[in-house]
């Protein structure tokens, strides 16, 4: 104090709270020997403030920061802010039908004075906050105003102004005068009628780390610690998870600055924004740091989100987990089923047909076929396609397990069993499909209880009575002929008539050998190689027996690959696939020098001279066009391959992009123009 002159230090984020508050403090202290000085962060000029008798500050999170600046034993007081209770009254009517919108100019603000009101007793889900940004039609039928955040005020609203955080609390006005020794001023005139007048502030208290969760959640962060800093980076709040991740105490957080906690953050102090989220080794531990900052008249403060980097991976596995268990889905479609061969074209169609059926399909075909893969595509391309599809392989399992499996189990139904017991895979299928592979290899006693649920479409849990509907589509498949099972008394005729309902029977490579190049060829790229074979190696490739189908087809892919050659010759393929083709010879090959490929090589060959004299780039499409308009049928695919053929033996050159494909003038072997 001095010359007797009590001084106040009003200090606020903004000089926006200036207008409310010294309104209420100049009548508050009418007559008596008192100044305030207005200070904020925006205006600040003093270097000490060791005149100071009392300072206030607009909102808790400034009062650590003021506390450094006054001298110590100088009370600090945080303004608690109301409104009138004839508004309060008011709104608290309104609130019981209507919403109303809490409007600031930053969405931390307007929650903030959303909680404000929430603390003085209105009810919390009628109150919603706005903030620029927003569309002004998403306002409620009343707007409360505390920044004008830019509204332009349409009709049909009714619009209250409070501009700033409110009016100051009656308790404010009481501790303010304790602290100055002024207890005299609670019996004036104007606090009576002041008291009367405002809604008493029952129960508000620094709600900063709620909000910061409030905005965690908002933004999808899971976080087990979080911090609150203001201006020149002063930690203001901080909860309890906090301080047991960072293992330190209050003492050593509160009132501290982001570097002296955080040393990593010093460099960061200017341009807090572009910190965003960063593990951080601190303390021994790998913490995940993300801050989150608020600007206004480019001054920053905000958020430290923490969490424990180990912790947060361990629990994205567990979720991902139990995502995959509750949600099961087909991965393919028709259009993962490659090959351009009229077998497999027959299928495809045929497939697409038992679609839009709701009957039961039966899928025979050897082993490394696509039986799966087609009836992912059948599930997909059905009413069903936004149901689950649930595959089970029907001799990977005991019988026991298998009917537990498929059926389900009630609480104590056998040794071992959860004690919530679990739903079977017909319950988890409801409303989609139930792949059955291997079908064959079901036991004769389950079979009977399958054979029910398909007819009565109804299942019991084992251990259980209640019967429990199903909507399920079967899909079964096997590489087995369950004819001659059922003749050997091995399936039962009822089931088998029961499931084969729409039959699809898959062809083997042999049976497709046109597909065989251009299938190896996309399992090569798709797995990310690019070698060559030289023509030897493609015709062995093309004449070997694959009993193990695409599936043999894709290991020798792998195998090839593994080798990382850029081009891989005769005697580099896998032994098996020399077997009995010894002494094979570059003559023998039954590549281009074959009937059938050796014609389609030279259609090739004579559209790209064709398109080349006229001047065209020829790509695939073109060739494949040019050869239409001639009457010869080659897809885009089965050309791509006999490119693939003709490059990988000097035939031909391929370009990129417009240069297309020009014949080699340096080949030797020319059957459109010989030598």
């Amino acid at each position: 104090m001095k010359d007797g002159v009590k001084k106040i230090l009003l200090w606020s984020f903004t000089p926006d709270d200036w207008q409310v508050c010294c309104k209420v403090l100049d009548d508050f202290f009418a007559g008596e020997a008192v100044e305030i000085e207005k200070m904020s962060f925006v205006t600040q000029t003093r270097e000490n403030y060791d005149d100071i008798d009392l300072a206030l500050v607009t909102a808790s999170e400034w009062y650590h920061f003021v506390k450094q600046l006054v001298p110590e034993g100088v009370p600090v007081i945080w303004i608690k802010h109301t409104i009138d209770q004839e508004n309060f009254d008011k709104l608290s009517a309104a609130a019981q039908r209507e919403k109303i919108s809490v409007v600031a100019d930053t969405p931390f603000y307007a929650e903030q004075r959303r909680r404000m009101l929430v603390g003085l007793g209105l009810r919390e889900n009628a109150l919603e906050i706005w903030y620029p940004g927003l569309p002004e039609d998403k306002l409620g039928p009343i707007v409360l105003i505390f920044e004008e955040a830019g509204l332009t005020g349409e009709p049909g609203r009714e619009y209250i102004h409070f501009y700033g955080r409110g009016m100051i609390s009656t308790e404010t006005l009481i501790q303010m005068a304790a602290a100055l020794n002024m207890l005299h001023l609670l019996e004036t005139d104007f606090y009576r009628k002041y008291n009367r007048s405002v809604k008493y502030a029952s129960r508000q208290i620094s709600d900063l780390i709620d909000i910061g969760d409030y905005y965690a959640a908002a933004q999808k962060k899971v976080v087990n610690g979080l911090l609150y800093f203001v201006p020149d980076g002063l930690i203001s709040h901080y909860n309890f998870n906090a301080a047991v991740l960072l293992g330190i105490s209050s003492s050593q957080i509160i009132g501290k600055t982001l570097p002296e906690v955080f040393p990593f953050l010093g460099e960061w102090m200017d341009r807090l924004e572009e910190f965003g989220e960063r593990v951080v080794k601190f303390g021994g531990r790998e913490l995940v740091f993300d801050l989150w900052t608020t600007s206004t008249h480019g001054i920053y403060a905000g958020y430290v989100l923490i969490s424990d980097y180990k912790a947060e991976k361990e629990k994205e596995l567990r979720l991902r987990t139990q995502m995959l268990k509750k949600r099961q889905h087909a991965k393919y479609t028709v259009y993962n089923i490659k090959g351009e061969s009229e077998a497999i074209e027959r299928c495809r169609k045929t497939a697409m047909k038992f679609a839009r059926s709701r009957a039961s399909v039966l899928i025979t075909g050897a082993s490394g076929t696509g039986k799966e893969l087609f009836a992912s595509a059948i599930h997909n391309a059905s009413a069903r396609r936004d149901g689950p599809f649930v595959p089970i392989n029907c001799g990977a399992l005991v019988e026991s397990l298998l009917e537990s499996e498929l059926f389900g189990y009630e609480s104590g139904a056998f040794t071992g069993a959860k004690k919530e017991g679990k739903p079977g895979l017909f319950e988890v299928a409801h409303g989609g499909t139930l792949f059955l592979d291997e079908i064959g290899e079901m036991p004769l006693g389950l079979q009977v209880k399958l054979l029910r649920a398909l007819q009565e479409r109804e299942v019991v849990r084992v251990g259980g009575h209640n019967v429990i509907p199903v909507d399920v589509r079967i899909i079964a498949a096997t590489n087995r002929d369950l004819r001659t099972l059922v003749k050997e008394g091995k399936f039962r005729t009822d089931l088998y008539y029961r499931l084969n309902v729409l039959p699809l029977e898959l062809p083997g490579l042999d049976e497709r050998r046109e597909d065989i190049l251009p299938l190896f060829y996309d399992i090569r790229n798709d797995e990310g190689y690019s070698f060559e074979l030289d023509r030897e190696a493609r015709a062995c490739i093309m004449g070997h027996n694959y009993e193990g189908n695409v599936r043999e087809l894709h290991n020798c892919v792998e195998y090839l690959g593994s080798l990382e050659q850029d081009l891989v010759r005769y005697e580099d393929l896998p032994s098996y696939m020399k077997e009995g083709m010894d002494g094979f010879t570059r003559e023998r090959e039954p590549a281009l020098g074959t009937e059938g490929l050796s014609r389609e090589a030279d259609l090739v060959l004579e559209a790209v001279r064709a398109l080349k004299e006229q001047g065209k780039a020829a790509g695939r499409r073109s060739i494949c066009l040019y050869l239409k308009e001639r009457g010869e049928n080659l897809s885009e695919m089965r050309i791509r391959a006999i490119l693939e053929e003709l490059s990988g033996s000097g035939e031909i050159g391929v370009g990129k992009g417009r240069m297309g494909v020009w014949i080699n003038p340096n080949r030797t072997n020319d059957p459109i123009n010989p030598k």
